[in-house]
């Protein structure tokens, strides 16, 4: 009797455990079914540096950087001759002609040239984030294209990401494709005159603005 029971309580052991692997293998075969998220990563920034476009952008850059470089010179040297005449001739000036010269190229140099200046690093820095942007505009339908070629569920830029397998990086793909798009992109110039408009529409709001408040 002893015997028949432990003989039944062995095959109860063997019934469960089958029935544990078979639970667990359906549980694994489950798993495995579920559609595992698709991970993409591409590095923007490299796009821009290494297609044909991007490596428009510095050469031309470069040489708006000059241009407006040389009229900001030709300025402060035009600033620095009247100084001198001014300091000349002030003796031969009415003290009223005289007091209005001197606030007037005090005011150039205090802040008429050093707001030039910034201005046009501002501008620079724009010209150069709007020819990024042109891009990257041509750039989010290649994006589009291989998140649907791929069945990617998650597309990440790289700077975001600490460590990712070789094969999610279709950085080099993205710069193949948008070099047949595209091989040049425009920076656009600066010049001063731009700059004196940007100054006087400034000054135009300032002066309305400060009405409104009288």
């Amino acid at each position: 009797m002893r015997k028949s029971i432990i003989a039944v309580a062995g095959a109860g052991l063997l019934g469960l455990s089958a029935l544990v692997g078979q639970a667990a293998f359906t549980a694994v075969e489950a798993q495995n079914d579920a559609k595992a998220p698709i991970i993409l990563t591409v590095s923007l920034e490299s796009v821009v540096a290494q297609s044909k476009a991007g490596k428009t952008i510095p050469g031309q850059a470069e040489n708006v950087r000059k241009g407006v470089a040389s009229e900001l010179e030709a300025e402060a040297s035009k600033l620095q001759k009247d100084i001198e005449n001014f300091q000349k001739n002030a003796e031969l000036m009415s003290e009223e002609v005289r007091q209005k010269t001197g606030q007037e190229l005090q005011a150039r140099a205090q802040y008429g040239l050093p707001q030039r200046q910034q201005i046009v690093e501002q501008a620079f820095r724009i010209a150069i984030q709007n020819a990024q942007g042109k891009i990257l505009a041509e750039v989010d339908p290649i994006l589009k294209d291989l998140i649907d070629k791929r069945g990617a569920t998650v597309l990440l830029d790289k700077s975001a990401v600490l460590y990712a397998a070789v094969e999610t990086d279709v950085t080099q793909e993205v710069i193949a494709a948008l070099d047949k798009k595209m091989d040049t992109v425009e920076v656009q110039k600066i010049s001063l005159a731009e700059i004196e408009k940007q100054l006087q529409e400034a000054a135009a709001k300032a002066q309305a603005e400060a009405a409104k408040n009288q």
